[in-house]
């Protein structure tokens, strides 16, 4: 820290320099999440100041992430049942396991080693849950869509399965489980069903309704226990921002040891109240109806995208059922390297040596894509021809 403080001016400019530096949104093509909603960065800025680990203080901002979580919980299937709202997919799918974990525990039915049933493309959030925990993960195998397949779980099903977690669209590859399927094998057993809908909840709910033929993977399947959801990816809402919600209260309780304080449910204590409003923000202002369109405009996109590849002699490693889109190109790593080079950024998969993966997301639009594909191509052609990347 400087003995004395430097001008606000200069701090700014500092700080703007610094910013300069980052990749702009249109030439990014690896993140789920986007430049938000104008609305959201306005309402974020108002409520900059807000904690929700404080809510005597912050009652008005508590009572939005209260209307949010109900949004939320309306979305997907349940209006009656409970939520916070995290700081993304892996605090939400930490708090999940935890609940089915505490309620093994209260019924008597918590193994000394406590599993918990997985497919292959599980995110990667969960080796770091299960070794916090102390859970043990069964990875199964998906099936050729790369999906987790539902005789598999149940096979995989012993006196020590505490939960299985499914994907409702993988962040790697874009694919949706069979959440219908695996919840309809899990019933006779009673198996807490976690889903992870980080990267499609604010997706698959319009898809459907625009008529794709998506699973369903939300609490109308009786099965469903808690799902991930994050408003900071296709939601619009700026970062942090994720939710976990529960089908039952009693799984959302936690205690706090402050007269007259609310239990904390989150495993943050202190949270940016500011996430909340912004998510509030962005669900009030473009409603059901604006989703649906931006959905629409995504795989409109997302068509283009994989037909210009088509058209370039490029084929997929799986057919998209988000808006990912995993390409088959040789020496994919060091394409991705020069491309990074060029001022794009696109993402490898460990899984596949020779696949790019490219999002599909609001600042993703034709002109950008019109503009990337030719850059691949180059950059492909660069990579065979002996170009190296400095």
């Amino acid at each position: 820290m400087r003995p004395t403080g430097l001008p606000e001016t200069a701090v700014r400019e500092e700080i703007a320099a610094a910013l300069a530096e980052d990749v702009p949104w249109p030439r990014v093509l690896n993140s789920i999440c986007t430049e938000p909603h104008p609305v959201a960065v306005e309402a974020a800025r108002a409520a900059a100041h807000t904690n929700l680990g404080d809510v005597r203080i912050f009652r008005g901002t508590k009572r939005i992430e209260r209307k949010v979580v109900s949004l939320l919980l309306e979305l997907l299937g349940r209006p009656q049942g409970a939520g916070s709202l995290v700081s993304g997919g892996t605090e939400a799918n930490l708090l999940a396991v935890l609940a089915a974990r505490r309620e093994a525990l209260r019924t008597g039915r918590l193994s000394d080693r406590p599993e918990v049933v997985v497919g292959s493309t599980v995110h990667f959030s969960f080796d770091k849950i299960f070794a916090a925990l102390g859970v043990t993960s069964v990875r199964v195998p998906v099936d050729d869509g790369l999906r987790l397949a539902p005789e598999s779980v149940e096979k995989a099903l012993t006196e020590h399965t505490l939960a299985v977690v499914a994907t409702a669209g993988s962040s790697e590859l874009g694919v949706v489980d069979r959440v219908d399927d695996i919840a309809a094998v899990l019933e006779p057993h009673g198996v807490w069903l976690h889903v992870d809908a980080a990267t499609g909840g604010f997706v698959i709910p319009f898809a459907r309704e625009l008529g794709l033929p998506l699973p369903q993977f939300d609490f109308s399947l009786d099965g469903v226990r808690s799902i991930t959801i994050d408003p900071h990816k296709y939601g619009l809402a700026n970062v942090p921002a994720g939710a976990v919600l529960f089908r039952d209260e009693e799984a959302h309780q936690a205690d706090s040891f402050f007269h007259g304080t609310p239990a904390h449910t989150t495993f943050l204590g202190t949270r940016p109240g500011s996430a909340a409003v912004a998510v509030y923000a962005v669900l009030e202002h473009l409603g059901r109806e604006g989703f649906v369109g931006i959905t629409r405009t995504n795989y409109e996109n997302t068509r283009h995208l994989t037909d210009r590849l088509a058209d370039a002699g490029y084929g997929l490693i799986v057919r998209p059922e988000l808006n990912i889109v995993v390409v088959r190109v040789p020496n994919a790593v060091e394409v991705s390297d020069l491309l990074d080079t060029r001022g794009w950024i696109v993402s490898t998969s460990k899984r596949f040596e020779d696949a790019v993966r490219i999002v599909v997301t609001r600042h993703v639009t034709r002109d950008v894509i019109d503009e990337f594909v030719p850059a691949l191509i180059r950059a492909d052609h660069d990579i065979r021809a002996g170009v190296t990347v400095r």
